[in-house]
């Protein structure tokens, strides 16, 4: 009981992360963004045409836009999306998430992954870790007109828009059962040696 104890305080600990300042990069798309079905609402391949960053705050404030060239992503690939340049560095994402499809000519995906800082350090040294990169698609007219996009890598992660589960919620309900599947376990061999 004590161990099981201690793992969970452990838990606990590991998913609440103090509250640091969050940096931002904006980024615009200069070329000429596609998708593998043509519709933006039914697509799972996302092609940004020509990734351009263009202006930070935090430690990416006073960053020169980075060009990052053709970037793409697949909603059902998780790891699919990479982008880096030297004075930034690397994004590579670990899980994409769309939402707010029901629209029809609009969609987002919220993606969490992991930065490594490049070498620029004018907004007080680049630190490397979690973040988030969310991107919004819209297409004019709906289902088969020009699409374009626009996006935002926020370290550490941006909290996730509504209907997103947060990853820290996703790992105490996780707990939350393995807790409850235990309790169960131990009661049951209580009440096997109580029988026998």
């Amino acid at each position: 009981m004590k161990r099981f104890l201690a793992t969970a305080l452990l838990l606990g600990c590991a998913v609440s992360t103090a509250n640091a300042a969050t940096s931002t990069l904006s980024f615009a798309d200069l070329g000429t963004p596609t998708v593998n079905t043509g519709n933006i609402n039914t697509a799972t391949v996302f092609n940004i045409g020509d990734l351009v960053s263009t202006s930070g705050a935090g430690f990416f404030a006073g960053l020169p836009n980075q060009t990052f060239g053709a970037v793409s992503y697949n909603t059902t690939v998780g790891t699919s999306l990479s982008f880096s340049s030297t004075l930034f560095g690397t994004f590579t994402s670990t899980s994409i998430t769309p939402f707010n499809g029901t629209t029809p000519g609009s969609i987002s995906a919220f993606i969490l992954g992991n930065y490594t800082a490049g070498t620029y350090a004018g907004g007080g040294g680049e630190v490397s870790g979690p973040a988030s990169f969310t991107i919004s698609w819209t297409q004019t007219p709906p289902s088969n007109g020009g699409i374009s996009d626009s996006s935002t890598l926020s370290t550490p992660p941006a909290p996730p828009p509504p209907g997103v589960p947060e990853p820290a919620s996703v790992v105490l309900g996780l707990t939350s059962i393995a807790g409850g599947v235990f309790f169960h376990l131990v009661r049951r061999r209580r009440s096997a040696k109580a029988a026998a």
